[in-house]
């Protein structure tokens, strides 16, 4: 009887302590109603803000076909107060929904439409009126693509990027191509109010088949850059270590090129750390014009990381202004392991049979500090495939196909100013689900006054972890989740508290909708079943 009370006030004592720190001092929340909508739908993404509220997508599925989607206000309380059905054309002329933004106080909304008879692949652009959230009916069509010679299929497509200050909007079009011809693109400059600046179609001196497409940004002053992976040999593939090709070098290499309006040949920027694999790179354009390009590194293959580097790189000479890259040490890489991994992983590394690594880390962010530096954000996200297949007694099979996804650690790496990497830190997270695409895996970030913020559901077990034993899997079937806070700060010190309860809230958050709106407000939207609703998060001093 005596163990049986102490159980019950240890977890009485447990639960209290949970609760107390729900109502986090470093950040409040206002919450909206909730909305009855059906299973079926879900948010797309946050397209506008404003005095009045917020304007967001909903996508509803559908058994066939393409879903259904309308546009939504909410008003600054966050409740619902209109909803439209966006229609994009007639029967006859529909068009796809490519991109919507927000920009000189207008919602932009940008459709493309096919013909299989002209050849053409048109580009249109409209503004929405904000009160009645339909077209203001100025459509106009801003760009095409000819795929003459070309199945429908192979008709080009559309992607957009919009500048650090909103001044300027880049359509970045890759074009149709034929097998094994020379990589093809175009490039359409446009101001804020949607005005061309220059265009440009480009024929790269790659086979198609050999170059990868990395990342793309647009500066300040309208010039365009593009990060290329390019192979060598005859086919795209990954390289890694192994016993009839121990010391494997890369068979690719990076290079940045560069495009603007007054010269119509680019430059290139070729990108290597030493003999080793580059595994992941972005790049950012600063107030200069210089570029930063950053990431991680490998030993072993293309998807390893033994470390991080960071280069800054003169937009005008070419040359390379800042190079620094650092191994991350065995004591980061085992770092949020129980005491026997780690135990494991050193042991293995002392044999120096293998260099020991992290895998399979996508860099997100690269954050431009003000004082130059800059911060790198991954998340380790894979996924696992795993088929069964059974046979019952009358000698039927069955085959079912299992689909892991796997969302866990953050990892921040600071750099200062001259280029140096000051420290790496280690965000403990795991979330692994299955079938579901990572619906409510990932994570939602703040940055304010100085710190960073990341926001995510997470197991309660995990709430006062310190850095040993097991992490625990974030069961988004369970009440008992939480939503947490993790504050960290420009000396690489991190908080964990919960920022509130599933059970309290009624939904579960989606992270990768989630967005920062101002300098200390976050909108956070989730769902469960029936219900939606969403959050703002205020961060205090």
């Amino acid at each position: 009887m005596k163990k049986s009370s102490s159980l019950l006030i240890t977890f009485l004592v447990t639960s209290l302590t949970v609760f107390s720190q729900v109502r986090t001092n470093k950040a409040s929340i206002q919450w909206g109603d909730e909305q009855k909508e059906s299973k079926k739908s879900t948010m797309g993404s946050l397209i506008a803000h404003d005095e009045s509220g917020i304007y967001v997508t909903k996508y509803k599925s559908k058994m066939v076909g393409w879903p259904i989607i309308s546009l939504e206000h909410f008003d600054k309380k966050l409740n619902k107060t209109k909803s439209v059905l966006l229609e994009l054309g007639s029967k006859r002329d529909k068009r796809n929904l490519e991109h919507i933004i927000h920009l000189n106080n207008k919602i932009f909304l940008f459709s493309s439409s096919s013909d299989n008879e002209t050849k053409k692949n048109s580009l249109f652009v409209e503004t929405i009126n904000k009160r009645t959230l339909l077209s203001n009916n100025d459509i106009e069509k801003i760009s095409e693509i000819d795929f003459s010679g070309n199945k429908r299929r192979n008709s080009g497509d559309f992607n957009y990027e919009i500048s650090r200050d909103s001044s300027k909007i880049l359509i970045y079009s890759v074009l149709p191509y034929e097998k094994n011809e020379s990589a093809k693109f175009k490039l359409l400059v446009l101001d804020n109010n949607l005005e061309k600046i220059w265009a440009n179609n480009i024929t790269l001196p790659y086979n198609d088949n050999l170059f990868k497409l990395e990342d793309y940004k647009i500066s300040n002053k309208g010039n365009v850059y593009l990060v290329g992976k390019i192979y060598d040999g005859k086919k795209i593939e990954k390289k890694k270590r192994s016993k009839t090709d121990p010391e494997p070098k890369p068979n690719y290499k990076y290079k940045v090129l560069s495009y603007n309006k007054k010269e119509s040949r680019n430059k290139e920027y070729l990108v290597e750390v030493e003999d080793y694999f580059i595994s992941q790179m972005k790049i950012a354009i600063d107030e200069n014009e210089n570029i930063i390009c950053a990431g991680f590194y490998s030993e072993l293959s293309s998807f390893g990381l033994k470390g991080s580097y960071f280069l800054k790189i003169d937009g005008i000479t070419q040359k390379i202004i800042t190079k620094n890259f650092k191994d991350f040490g065995i004591d980061f890489i085992t770092q949020n392991m129980t005491v026997r991994q780690e135990k494991k992983v050193k042991k293995r590394a002392e044999k120096k049979k293998k260099p020991i690594e992290l895998y399979e880390y996508d860099l997100d962010n690269i954050i431009l500090k003000e004082d130059g530096g800059a911060i790198l954000i991954g998340e380790q996200f894979f996924i696992r495939v795993v088929t069964r297949t059974t046979t019952d007694a009358n000698g039927n099979t069955t085959t079912t196909t299992t689909y892991y996804y796997y969302y866990n650690d953050i990892i921040v790496i600071n750099i200062s100013p001259k280029g140096e990497i000051e420290w790496t830190e280690k965000i403990p997270k795991r979330q692994i689900t299955t079938n579901d695409g990572g619906f409510y895996s990932s994570y939602a970030l703040t940055e304010f006054d100085d710190k960073l913020y990341f926001i995510f559901n997470d197991n309660p077990k995990n709430l006062f972890y310190k850095g040993e034993g097991k992490i625990y899997n974030f069961n988004k079937g369970k009440k008992e989740s939480l939503v947490v806070l993790v504050e960290l700060n420009m000396d690489g010190e991190q908080t964990r508290e919960a920022l509130f309860s599933m059970k309290d809230a009624e939904v579960i958050i989606r992270p990768k909708v989630c967005e920062q709106i101002s300098k200390n407000q976050l909108i956070l939207f989730g769902q469960k079943k029936k219900i939606q609703r969403f959050a703002k998060v205020t961060f205090e001093k």
